[in-house]
């Protein structure tokens, strides 16, 4: 059974703590920078898991894992776009566990590489043809042959779409949830890095900034016995470092570095919308 990654906390709270990383998109930005940026250290664009998937054979080992661990990191966009539709939630939950049972079996690793891509792109498109021409057949079957394949933790689910739910659109709903997903990951593997290097204040001071509520910088610094300008320092670092996460994260999900800016911008639009 998968475990999926959610963030079971409110959609507002992670919105507030998930400061849109410094220079997240820089249209500006030439393909040759954009590639060198994105390329690993021989100058090459690293292997990501949307990329296995699409060079994997039918029955690769390494593309179904690939997009297993896509999926496990991106089913809540799934759940939102079903109930965005207008299905109820013990519907959209075993929609859900449907949708994700026929992507990992070996007819949806072949219908991946057949559909290239971006990976978010491909996700859509996929629920959307789920749900027009499967959802009365999965509705009359025991859905998953009788396997629980995904844990999905459907109250705290359910919680995040209804705080999104404001008069989008289903596929404004899925773009937002995407986005707030890929934001949300990233700050989860920062604060998982800071943790276990013993830098975790950083992030605390980080997520207390502009709030007349919580100590000033220079309260913090005296109270870590650091400059002011090196306490700023860490947490431009740190700042940095959740952009770099995040472009890592979308790069695992494209199949080029120069889709990387176009799925930032759409991140950004997405968020604003």
């Amino acid at each position: 059974m998968l475990r999926l990654a959610c963030c079971v906390g409110s959609g507002r709270e992670e919105r507030r703590k998930q400061h849109l990383p410094d220079s997240t998109v820089d249209s500006s930005a030439s393909q040759s920078e954009i590639q060198n940026r994105i390329a690993g250290k021989e100058g090459v664009f690293a292997t990501t898991r949307w990329s296995v998937v699409l060079s994997a054979g039918d029955n690769s080992e390494p593309g179904r894992a690939a997009l297993e661990t896509l999926c496990q990191v991106y089913w809540f966009p799934v759940y939102a776009l079903v109930r965005a539709r207008g299905f109820e939630v013990e519907v959209a939950r075993d929609f859900t566990q449907e949708f994700f049972s026929r992507m990992l079996s070996r007819d949806g690793l072949s219908k991946a590489r057949r559909e290239r891509g971006r990976f978010r792109s491909f996700l859509a498109q996929s629920v959307k043809n789920f749900l027009a021409d499967q959802w009365d057949k999965a509705r009359a079957q025991k859905r998953g042959g009788g396997q629980v394949l995904l844990s999905i933790e459907a109250e705290a689910a359910e919680g995040r779409y209804l705080e999104g739910v404001d008069g989008v659109t289903p596929e404004q709903m899925f773009d937002r949830a995407w986005a707030e997903q890929l934001l949300a990951e990233a700050r989860r593997r920062l604060e998982m890095e800071y943790t276990e290097a013993g830098r975790g204040e950083i992030l605390r001071i980080l997520d207390q900034l502009g709030d007349p509520n919580e100590p000033t910088l220079v309260e913090e610094s005296a109270r870590l016995s650091l400059p002011v300008n090196t306490l700023k320092s860490h947490l431009h670092r740190a700042r940095l470092r959740h952009g770099t996460l995040l472009r890592e994260l979308i790069a695992e999900t494209v199949a080029t570095p120069v889709e990387v800016e176009a799925e930032l911008r759409a991140l950004v639009e997405a968020l604003s919308s």
